[in-house]
C-alpha cells in the first residue's frame, strides 16, 4: 500500500454547483417523481461497552444521552438502551414493513450482527438489503492498517452472520476522510465484491458520482465512485438532539418528514424528481410512541401517485444503468 504523506495523499476538488439548476429529469422507473429510502442503522451490541472490551460504556445516541456521561467499566444503564432496539424495537419494525411490503437498507455495524441471534437470517429472508455501517459502532482505526483490519472484520462477520459471500456492497460509516473510502475501495477489490455504492455523503438530494480514490493513489482506470446521499434532518436521531435542533413529540418527526417530502415530491411532480431518506434506528423511532409517526409517514406517502420505495442498492442498480460513470463522470464535468 502506498505510504501516506502530503505527496501521495489524493485530495478531490469540492463541487458546490452540483446539478446546477437543471437536474436529471428521467431518474426513476416508470417515471416515478420520488425515491424514498429507508434506511435502517443497525448498531445495538456493537457499541463502545467492557462487555465488548472497551474501557468505557457508550455515552451517545441512547435516552439518556444528553446528561449521562461515559461510564468507566459496564454502564448497565446504558446497555439497556442499546437491548431495547434489539429485544423491542427490530420486532416492531419488521412487523410495520412486512405489513407495507417495503424493505430498507439496513446499515449494519457488523459485531451487532454478531449479538442478535436469528436477525440477520431474517432479515435477508424478509428481502432487506444488507450494508455496512462499520465493524463497531463509531470505531474505526486511528490509521490505515487499523481501518484496513476492521473492514476486513466487517466482510468476515457480516458474510457470517447472514450466510451471503457477495456483501457488503454498499457502505455509510459517517467518517468524512479520503483515506477510509479508499481502503474501502482497496478492500473490495482484494475480496472480489463489487462497492456498489457509498452514502458517506450530505451534499445532494441526488446520487451523484466521485472519481475513484483507488485509481488516484494506485492508477489504472477511474471507474468512479457512487456517492448515494444520507441526510441528518430525516432521520430518527433528532428525538435524541437537545438545544432546539430536535423534536420531542411523535408529530413533530411526522411533520419534520412530511415537510420534507411535500417539497421533493412537488419538485419532481415539476419534472426533476429527487430522493429522500429516511434513517432509522431500532432503539429511536422504534418506541412505541415514535413508531406511530413512522407508520403515519407510511400511510401518508402510501396515497401518493408515483413513489417509489426502495433500497440503496436498487437506486444504485438504477441509477449505474442510467448515468454510466463512463458517459457522465463526476458532476464537476457538467460546468466545463
Amino acid at each position: 500500500m502506498v505510504a501516506w504523506n502530503q505527496e501521495t495523499f489524493y485530495v478531490p476538488p469540492r463541487d458546490f454547483v452540483g446539478y446546477g439548476l437543471e437536474p436529471p429529469t428521467d431518474c426513476w422507473p416508470d417515471g416515478k417523481k420520488i425515491a424514498v429510502s429507508f434506511v435502517l442503522n443497525y448498531e445495538e451490541g456493537a457499541e463502545s461497552t467492557p462487555w465488548n472490551g472497551d474501557k468505557i460504556s457508550c455515552a451517545t445516541l441512547h435516552e439518556l444521552s444528553y446528561d449521562r456521561p461515559a461510564v468507566e467499566g459496564r454502564d448497565c444503564m446504558s446497555e439497556n438502551f442499546f437491548e431495547y432496539g434489539i429485544r423491542q424495537g427490530l420486532p416492531r419494525l419488521l412487523k410495520l414493513f412486512k405489513e407495507f411490503g417495503w424493505h430498507w437498507t439496513t446499515w449494519v455495524c457488523a459485531r451487532a450482527f454478531e449479538t442478535s441471534g436469528p436477525y440477520p437470517k431474517m432479515l435477508v429472508a424478509d428481502g432487506h438489503e444488507i450494508a455496512c455501517h462499520g465493524n463497531r459502532w463509531g470505531i474505526h482505526g486511528s490509521n490505515t492498517a487499523e481501518e484496513k483490519a476492521h473492514i476486513n472484520k466487517s466482510f468476515d462477520r457480516l458474510q457470517e452472520a447472514t450466510g451471503l459471500k457477495n456483501v457488503p456492497t454498499g457502505w455509510f460509516i459517517g467518517g468524512g476522510s479520503v483515506r477510509q473510502k479508499l481502503v474501502r475501495a482497496e478492500v473490495h477489490k482484494e475480496r472480489g465484491v463489487p462497492l456498489v455504492y457509498n452514502s458517506d455523503s450530505f451534499g445532494s438530494d441526488l446520487p451523484y458520482y466521485i472519481p475513484d480514490p483507488y485509481s488516484k493513489i494506485h492508477g489504472g482506470k477511474d471507474e468512479g465512485m457512487l456517492m448515494i446521499p444520507y441526510s441528518l434532518c430525516t432521520n430518527d436521531h433528532r428525538f435524541y438532539v437537545s438545544g432546539g435542533a430536535g423534536v420531542s413529540a411523535p408529530d413533530d418527526w411526522f411533520e419534520l418528514m412530511k415537510g420534507e417530502f411535500d417539497q421533493l415530491y412537488s419538485e419532481g411532480v415539476a419534472g426533476h424528481p429527487k430522493m429522500m431518506t429516511v434513517a432509522m434506528h431500532n432503539r429511536m423511532v422504534a418506541k412505541p410512541g415514535r413508531s406511530m409517526a413512522l407508520r403515519k409517514f407510511m400511510q401518508y406517502i402510501s396515497t401518493k401517485p408515483d413513489v417509489w420505495v426502495c433500497t440503496r442498492s436498487e437506486i444504485a442498480k438504477v441509477w449505474r444503468e442510467k448515468y454510466p460513470y463512463e458517459k457522465v463522470g463526476p458532476t464537476y464535468d457538467l460546468h466545463h
